[in-house]
């Protein structure tokens, strides 16, 4: 790995761009977990990222403009940006669609809210094929694709079927349901043989690791080999590494903030609003998996259940727009 480069595919790029006022073009930092976790890995050693910019092709600035602003951004990430251009349709149908009416509920056991229409499906194997050809004009030899996310489960597949031997791994930043919940998705074996497409599939936790591995048993019927957190399977006369490793984030940096001069200014101003107070704090995206209604109806409960808490303890819930076109 340190000989080469690392290429890194998510579904959007870790910057934002919007439109200003008076018609002018803006960037800010993009948020989340992934690209916090994500960014201090590529800053600075020569990686790349490529993902969609967050506007739809019909919106996109012209292109001596967009290219500006990505130079730009690639300037303050401190790695390499390409950019993905997607249609509104295509938006439409592959990430709010089948990414996030299908995959999204389905693999945090909320198939309730799943719409299992199978216009998305078509549209996310054609979403996929266009980053996986984006991901060919962009990389060399040298380079190891690292697909990001449930988004882009079947851009494997299609870096195979356009001939590219470059070495991958695709990382899960969600749950991997449990096998009776798997069989719920109509199109479960052409999504779980493109995991193995990569040579390297990860997840978040050894639970959503056997998970994967139980549903590889029962539906594909091959032999999974290894204990604990790293296992392996053959697939198309192919060994693929299958592991759990818990994504983290930059330690130093978020301790270095937090002992900074301004947060503890701050810290001393929320005391002292709320003196002698215990204080609960909540921070999530605004997303139904978070149950955050569930929490402040809990907060609730137990105010009511425990009158002596009244005035003794504050709950703070910070929530993140998210998806805020997506109804639920």
């Amino acid at each position: 790995m340190e000989a080469r480069r690392l290429a890194v595919i998510s579904n959007r790029l870790p910057i934002v761009l919007s439109r200003c006022s008076r018609g002018t073009w803006g960037m800010v930092p993009g948020s989340g977990g992934l690209v916090t976790a994500l960014s201090p890995v590529l800053k600075h050693r020569g990686g790349i990222w490529i993902g969609w910019v967050g506007i739809n092709a019909e919106q996109t600035p012209a292109t001596n403009l967009l290219n500006d602003l990505i130079s730009e951004g690639t300037k303050a990430a401190g790695y390499l940006l390409k950019p993905v251009s997607l249609t509104r349709d295509e938006v439409n149908r592959y990430y709010y669609g089948f990414s996030n009416q299908i995959l999204w509920p389905l693999f945090h056991d909320l198939f309730s809210h799943c719409n299992f229409d199978p216009s998305y499906w078509d549209a996310y194997q054609e979403v996929n094929g266009k980053f996986a050809r984006a991901i060919i004009e962009n990389t060399g030899n040298d380079d190891y694709v690292w697909v990001q996310d449930y988004q882009l489960i079947l851009t494997g597949k299609e870096l195979r079927r356009l001939g590219s031997k470059l070495p991958s791994g695709f990382f899960l930043h969600i749950p991997f349901p449990p096998l009776d919940i798997f069989l719920k998705l109509p199109w479960r074996f052409e999504i779980l043989e493109a995991f193995l497409d990569y040579d390297l599939v990860g997840f978040q936790t050894v639970r959503d690791l056997r998970n994967f591995i139980g549903c590889v048993r029962a539906l594909l019927g091959y032999k999974v080999t290894g204990t604990g957190s790293l296992s392996s399977v053959v697939h198309d006369n192919r060994e693929v590494h299958l592991g759990a490793f818990p994504i983290s984030i930059d330690y130093s940096e978020f301790a270095d903030i937090a002992r900074s001069a301004e947060v503890a200014d701050k810290a001393w101003i929320i005391h002292e609003n709320l003196p002698k107070r215990q204080l609960i704090l909540g921070v999530d995206r605004l997303d139904y998996t978070k149950g955050i209604p569930d929490r402040l109806r809990a907060f609730e409960d137990a105010l009511a259940r425990y009158p002596d808490l009244r005035r003794k303890v504050t709950l703070i819930q910070v929530v993140v727009p998210s998806r805020d076109t997506v109804e639920e």
